[in-house]
This record gives structure tokens, C-alpha cells and sequence, in this order.
């Protein structure tokens, strides 16, 4: 109340919500009472242990969000490897603030990684999370973030990762090139990624013919 008549926008950030709900599910919707008369602008729910499962996120925050008339925000750990399913299952059901960090920094396991959620949110649920033209500098961001802070991006990350767009087996490679939607969910350039072919010893004559064009464009698979 203090820092509303301050004029103040209060996030009151429900430590170990889902823990205390399953606990004492009257207890932890009484203290989301006092924060909203209190004057809260958004209520958010965190899983700061982690160990919930998106069902039951979808599930306590739908409940949450019809029983109380304002913004409902999502914090979620990875501890179970769950942190973006989570985030995004609970904007499904009517949260309308996500916690995380860039690269999924934090504690433990980590955080919820921004850098997975935001695309899957506003590509493939199409919600408006950043101007769309700013879709193309996640992968440039994921890395400068990295860079500072001297850790090193997992190549293996969803839509930033260097191997998120890497083919190796030759049947993969030549069905990309043909089609590429049968091996890419998205296009990678749309999120500032690039595709990558792999020479391995399943590598097909496609692959092996990309490799000496980049030295000699003239060569043809009849040369």
C-alpha cells in the first residue's frame, strides 16, 4: 500500500507458491489476497524449487487468474528441465508476465531461458513478446550475453545454439536442401541463426559438393 500511494507499480513475486499451494492451498491464496488488497499490480506465482510439472502450473494458475481480477505473472527453475515448458503452459492459462533470464542464467539449474521462450510464444503461439524485427538479433544476443559473462552458450540451445540448425546425415542434408521444413521447424535466419552442414562419415554426395563449391563454384555433381 506504501509504495502504491507513491504511485509505485507493485509485482509482488510469490516465493514458493507452488511449493506452499500443494502444502496448504488455503494459506497460499490468503497471502495472494493480502498482496492484491494491498494493492498489487500483478500477482506472480514461482516455482523457485523448480519441481513442479507443466500441468499442474497450467492448472493452479488458471485457478489463480479466475479467482483474482488482475495481471498474473510466472517465475520457473529448471530443475527438472521444465522452466520454458512451464513459462509457456502458464501464459496458456492466462499469465501475462514471464520471469526469466537470457540464456537461462541461474541458480542451480538455471532459470527459465528467455531465449527459448520468447520465439516459441511468438512464433509458434504468435503472442507479441519483442517487435518483430527484433526476432533476428536472439541468436546475436544469446552469444554477446555469453561472451560477457564468460560462459561459454550451450551449442545444443533451441533456436541460438550453433548446432540448433547443424545437419549431419547425408539423407538429412539433401532433404533439407529439397525441402527444408522436413529437418527446421522455422527458417534459422529468423531468429539471426544459420544453417550448417556437417562433413562427417555420414555425409552424402550433397554435402561433400557444397564443401568443394565453396572453393570452386564451377564444380557440378557430373564433373
Amino acid at each position: 500500500a506504501y509504495f502504491k500511494e507513491k504511485g509505485k507499480e507493485v509485482i509482488y513475486d510469490a516465493e514458493h507458491f507452488f511449493d506452499g499451494y500443494k502444502s496448504n492451498h488455503a494459506y497460499a491464496m490468503r497471502t495472494l489476497q493480502a498482496a492484491a488488497q494491498g494493492g498489487a499490480d500483478c500477482l506472480v506465482l514461482c516455482d523457485t524449487n523448480g519441481g513442479t510439472f507443466p500441468f499442474d502450473i497450467f492448472k493452479v494458475v488458471q485457478e489463480v487468474k479466475k479467482n483474482f481480477g488482475i495481471k498474473i505473472g510466472i517465475h520457473t527453475h529448471n530443475d527438472c528441465g521444465m522452466a520454458a515448458a512451464n513459462a509457456i503452459m502458464a501464459v496458456e492459462a492466462g499469465a501475462g508476465q514471464v520471469q526469466g533470464t537470457y540464456t537461462g542464467f541461474g541458480e542451480r539449474c538455471g532459470n527459465a531461458n528467455l531465449s527459448t521462450i520468447i520465439p516459441n510464444l511468438q512464433i509458434k503461439q504468435h503472442y507479441i513478446c519483442i517487435p518483430e524485427n527484433q526476432l533476428v538479433n536472439l541468436t546475436k544476443t544469446a552469444r554477446k550475453i555469453s561472451e560477457i559473462a564468460n560462459v561459454t552458450l550451450n551449442e545444443r540451445d533451441p533456436y541460438v545454439g550453433n548446432c540448433a540448425f547443424a545437419h549431419k546425415g547425408g539423407m538429412h542434408i539433401d532433404g533439407v536442401c529439397k525441402a527444408s521444413s522436413s529437418f527446421e521447424h522455422i527458417n534459422p535466419e529468423r531468429v539471426g541463426n544459420k544453417r550448417r552442414f556437417l562433413m562427417s562419415e555420414v555425409s552424402g554426395r550433397k554435402t561433400i559438393l557444397d564443401k568443394i563449391q565453396e572453393i570452386n563454384p564451377s564444380v557440378t555433381k557430373d564433373s
